[in-house]
C-alpha cells in the first residue's frame, strides 16, 4: 500500500459540511471509481482527514497502520469477498483498511463503509446525511425518504427531465437550519430502465443504452445474480443545469410500497413517527458497518451519540413542516404513478 506521502495514489474530498475524506490506493480502479463518485468535491490535501481510507489488494497486511487494528472483518456478498478493519471511530480521524478484488467490491467499500462513516462525521458538524430523494421547487425543496425500490430514482429523473432541478435520488444533506444540499454521488441506472421508464431510457446517449442492454443480457444469463448498474451523473442523463446547489426544505413525503392498485394518500405523519422512520431508514443503510465493529467497546457509544444528534436535528428541522406518507403501488411502468406523486406533492407533473 502507498504511504500517505505518495500523492499520485492519494485523493482528498471535502464535502459541503466540511467533512474530509482522504483515499489512498495502489489500485487504479479504486481511485477512478471514488473520483467519479465524489470528483465534484475533490480538493487539495490539507491537514488531517475525518476519514482516512487505505484500499487495495494488500491494504491490511502491508499497511504500517495494521498494528492499530484488533482484527479484520471478513465480508461477503454473493460471490464477492473482502476484508475491512476500522479504527478510531471516536477519534478526530477514523481510519479504514479495505482489501478486495473487482469493480463490484469497490462499490461495497463506498456503500457499506465510507458513506455510513460520513453520516457519523456529518452529524458532528451539525448536518444530517439522509437517505432520500430530494426535488427542488423554485428555491424550496421536497424530501422523499424511502427504502430501496420504491421509485425515488424514477421520480427524480422525470422531474429533472421536465427541466426542473434536483438534489439527489439516494442521499441529501440536511442542515440544522433547514436547508438541503446535494450529496455528490452518481445515480445507479439498471438494465430494466427501458421497461420501467422508456422515456428516460430514450434520452440516454446511444452508448449508454447499448451498455444497459448488455447488462440486461448478463443479468438474464446469470439468473439475476449479476445485476450491475451503470453509474451516471444527472448531467450525463438529462443534460447540464439540473443540480440545485441549495434549497430550503418545505415538506416531507414518505414513500412506501403497498399492495393496492393505485396511489394512496397523502396521509399526515406525526413528528415523532417521521423522525423515527428517517432514522430507521438511515440505520438500515449503515447495517453493514456495525458487524465490522462488533466487540469494539466504543462503537455503541458512538452510534448512540450519533442517534441523539440526528434525532435532535430532525426534530428541530421537521417540527414546523408538513409531513405526509404516500402509499405507492408496485407497477411495471411507474410513469403514471410518478406523475401522480408529483401532482399531489404540489410539483408540476413530469413529462
Amino acid at each position: 500500500m502507498p504511504r500517505s506521502s505518495d500523492s499520485s495514489n492519494q485523493r482528498t474530498y471535502v464535502f459541503p459540511s466540511g467533512v474530509t475524506l482522504r483515499l489512498h490506493s495502489d489500485q487504479r480502479g479504486v481511485i477512478s471509481h471514488i473520483n467519479a463518485e465524489y470528483g465534484s468535491v475533490l480538493a487539495e490535501a490539507s491537514g488531517d482527514a475525518d476519514i482516512d481510507v487505505y484500499a487495495g489488494r494488500s491494504a491490511i497486511s502491508s499497511s504500517h497502520y495494521a498494528n492499530e487494528f484488533e482484527r479484520a472483518f471478513e465480508g461477503r456478498h454473493k460471490t464477492v469477498n473482502w476484508r475491512v478493519a476500522v479504527s478510531g471511530l471516536e477519534a478526530e480521524t477514523t481510519r479504514v483498511l479495505f482489501e478486495g478484488r473487482g469493480q463490484l467490491v469497490i462499490s461495497f467499500l463506498q456503500t457499506f463503509y465510507i458513506e455510513p462513516l460520513l453520516r457519523l462525521k456529518f452529524l458532528k458538524r451539525g448536518h444530517a446525511l439522509v437517505h432520500a430523494a430530494c426535488l427542488a421547487n423554485g428555491d424550496s425543496s421536497i424530501l422523499f425518504p424511502a427504502g430501496s425500490g420504491v421509485g425515488k430514482s424514477t421520480l427524480m429523473l422525470r422531474h429533472a427531465a421536465s427541466g426542473k432541478q434536483v438534489q439527489g435520488d439516494n442521499y441529501v444533506i440536511l442542515t440544522s437550519d433547514g436547508r438541503t444540499l446535494p450529496f455528490p454521488r452518481r445515480l445507479r441506472i439498471y438494465s430494466d430502465l427501458a421497461a420501467v421508464s422508456p422515456d428516460i431510457f430514450g434520452r440516454l446517449p446511444s452508448a449508454e443504452r447499448w451498455r444497459l442492454r448488455v447488462a440486461g443480457l448478463i443479468r438474464r444469463f446469470s439468473l439475476g445474480y449479476a445485476n450491475l448498474p451503470r453509474r451516471l451523473t444527472i448531467d450525463e442523463i438529462v443534460g447540464p443545469g439540473r443540480l440545485c446547489p441549495e434549497a430550503n426544505l418545505s415538506a416531507v413525503y414518505f414513500l412506501r410500497r403497498h399492495s393496492g392498485g393505485g396511489l394512496a394518500g397523502p396521509t399526515p405523519v406525526p413528528l415523532d413517527e417521521a423522525v423515527a422512520r428517517i432514522q430507521a431508514i438511515n440505520r438500515e443503510e449503515a447495517s453493514r458497518l456495525e458487524p465490522a465493529l462488533a466487540g469494539r467497546p466504543e462503537a455503541k457509544a458512538v452510534f448512540d451519540e450519533a442517534g441523539c444528534l440526528e434525532r435532535s436535528l430532525l426534530e428541530n428541522v421537521l417540527g414546523h413542516l408538513p409531513l405526509f406518507e404516500i402509499l405507492v403501488p408496485r407497477v411495471r411502468n411507474p410513469s403514471a404513478v410518478v406523475s401522480e406523486i408529483s401532482r399531489v406533492c404540489g410539483l408540476e407533473s413530469a413529462i
